[in-house]
């Protein structure tokens, strides 16, 4: 099987898209087209899209997928690959559409113009993929009725785990970063930056009750309004336990998260798409041997209480001195639960449902 794979987000700093192109290369031939942020290809097999604009990128794909020959299959990766995807398919002559939906907005919650034509753009186009893959079980339910679909999605959670690229880099980023956990303490470590609607703001106030024992690790990309936010509040509250720092490739981001002790994964629950959220960021705490503190969003309850390696309670402050209290019981559990999974048998059981799905529709 020879596959188009089409995202419009970035090999380098996203998760999921790791993964999944790992699943479409267990099915065939693989070529992916991802965008460009600061990167090189990472085979021959990996075309970067170096330009700006949405727009731009769906012209881009067009023109890759003409110079391509016995295409079987596009594999789609979000809602912005689902345009040029099927722009693709019918300039390929594809006979299959593989979808991944890793966000689930509908049009009261989607934001502007933009995020309602998005939602257009899944309800028409859903249906008619061959294959549909959600990020976990609650959203595979609720988009059978959103998006008018025959069968529930294949449930795909995302499970993932971080690695050096190399050795040496491994090395290079430890002489770099080491300093910087000179000083002993409890750091709890988010990686959504200073995104308010990821109640970040009640994160930065809770260490006001934890004080300077414990500290607040705040990694990732950040709306500017959202950071100078966080900033008022550290003013006001007079924090000298709150770090905020930048989006980090993955070489650092492991390091940060095995040099601190708690991972925090939170989100809102005021739309579908947070409420029944879907993080990958868990798995990457878990695997680096961290438990977790999250918000009470069913999925996140519900896999805390299920494996008992976090706490999830909207009293952040309370939660993270419980852990504490007794670090060593949950890092066990933690160490139990990684024992018994496994990033590559979760791809492995996607490609065979996805084999199988498409096997049954030739027969």
């Amino acid at each position: 099987m020879n596959i188009l794979f089409i995202s419009y987000d970035s090999y380098k700093y996203d998760g999921r898209l790791r993964e999944l192109i790992k699943v479409a290369q267990e099915l065939g031939e693989v070529t992916f087209i991802t965008r460009d942020e600061g990167e090189e290809p990472i085979s021959g097999q990996h075309i970067l899209y170096k330009g700006s604009g949405y727009l731009k990128f769906i012209s881009f794909c067009a023109k890759q997928a003409k110079k391509m020959q016995d295409v079987d299959t596009i594999f789609i990766d979000n809602r912005k690959g689902i345009l040029p995807g099927y722009l693709a398919k019918r300039l390929t002559g594809a006979t299959y559409v593989i979808q991944d939906c890793r966000e689930l907005y509908d049009m009261k919650s989607a934001a502007g113009i933009p995020g309602r034509i998005g939602c257009l753009m899944e309800k028409i186009f859903t249906r008619h993929s061959d294959v549909v893959i959600a990020a976990n079980a609650f959203r595979a339910k609720l988009m059978v009725k959103m998006f008018g679909l025959k069968k529930r999605p294949f449930n795909y959670e995302n499970i993932r785990r971080l690695a050096y690229s190399s050795e040496d880099r491994a090395r290079q980023v430890e002489q770099e970063c080491q300093e910087f956990f000179a000083e002993e303490k409890f750091r709890i470590i988010s990686t959504a930056g200073c995104d308010m609607t990821r109640t970040t703001g009640k994160m930065i106030e809770a260490m006001k009750d934890l004080g300077e024992k414990y500290e607040l690790l705040l990694i990732g990309d950040s709306e500017e309004e959202d950071e100078e936010l966080a900033h008022r509040i550290i003013q006001y509250y007079g924090l000298t336990n709150v770090k905020i720092l930048p989006r980090m490739d993955q070489d650092h981001l492991k390091y940060f998260i095995d040099h601190s002790q708690v991972g925090m994964v939170t989100y809102h629950q005021r739309d579908l798409n947070n409420k029944y959220c879907a993080s990958g960021k868990i798995f990457e705490f878990l695997f680096e041997g961290k438990p977790v503190v999250t918000s009470t969003n069913p999925p996140l309850k519900e896999f805390c209480e299920k494996y008992g390696v976090g706490i999830a309670d909207d009293d952040y402050a309370q939660a993270i001195k419980a852990v504490a209290e007794h670090y060593t019981k949950w890092q066990d559990a933690v160490h139990y639960f990684v024992d018994h999974v496994h990033v590559e048998r979760n791809n492995h059981r996607l490609a065979q449902k996805i084999q199988n799905a498409l096997e049954e529709k030739q027969a």
